[in-house]
């Protein structure tokens, strides 16, 4: 008689654990930074969503869900099929750099800062932010065969992305402190929740961790202090006009 085996069912180890808990929480973060100006914005009685900024939220939310979909592909042992939709994740991280760069500039250009806040400053949030992600991003994908550095190095690139709503999350909470401060606050507890799982789980910094995580940190006080220099005025100036 036949011996029917039973489909092996992936563990739940504390890096799938870990993993995914942290994508639903981008994903819930990214959902409540821009609920009152893009996803709930008829609920909150907001202007109509130009159409260049809804393309652009459409893109992003498919990139959040991606990352999503892709870490729980993993999380269910789906190696291939995740694989697969590596494919479509590549063509789409493109598209979130240049349309990120496009839409960094309209809003330059036509955006509203907070007053007294110079419009061409507050562009190089958007531009390091998005130019983070296309770096740590490549590197994931060279990586991609190495699953601890990969996943790190989505999650980072992920992150980078995610520092605009939460922006939107500080001012929310009132935070005495410009918003693109305050988003990487938020990003930095992120951060800080790697740091700790690394050291938990290896007793060290995975170097992913260290070369994404200390690029991460290390441009945020450079964000500042390049946004008041000569030499970035005159070249946002070119951009926006």
């Amino acid at each position: 008689m036949a011996t029917i085996v039973a489909p092996v069912r992936p563990a739940w180890t504390a890096d799938r654990i870990f993993f995914g808990s942290i994508a639903v929480a981008l994903g819930l973060a990214t959902f409540i930074g821009f609920a009152p100006t893009y996803y709930l914005h008829d609920y909150f009685a907001r202007p109509a969503v130009p159409p260049i900024l809804h393309v652009h939220g459409l893109v992003f939310t498919a990139w959040v869900l991606t990352y999503i979909g892709q870490t729980a592909l993993i999380g269910a042992g789906q190696i291939r099929l995740h694989r697969t939709v590596g494919g479509f994740a590549v063509v789409l991280a493109l598209v979130v750099f240049l349309l990120g760069v496009v839409v960094a500039i309209e809003r330059g250009r036509n955006g509203t800062p907070p007053p007294g806040r110079d419009p061409a400053a507050f562009l190089i949030f958007p531009f390091v932010s998005i130019g983070m992600f296309a770096w740590l991003f490549s590197l994931a994908l060279l990586r991609r065969n190495m699953a601890q550095h990969h996943k790190r190095l989505m999650l980072l690139a992920t992150l980078s992305l995610c520092v605009t709503p939460m922006a939107r999350l500080s001012r929310m909470l009132h935070w005495p402190v410009i918003p693109p401060v305050g988003g990487m606050l938020i990003a930095n507890l992120f951060l800080i929740a790697l740091v700790a799982f690394d050291l938990r789980r290896r007793g060290r910094l995975h170097p992913a961790t260290m070369l994404g995580g200390g690029l991460f940190l290390a441009s945020e006080p450079l964000r500042v202090l390049v946004s008041q220099s000569a030499a970035w005025q005159h070249f946002a100036h070119m951009l926006i006009g």
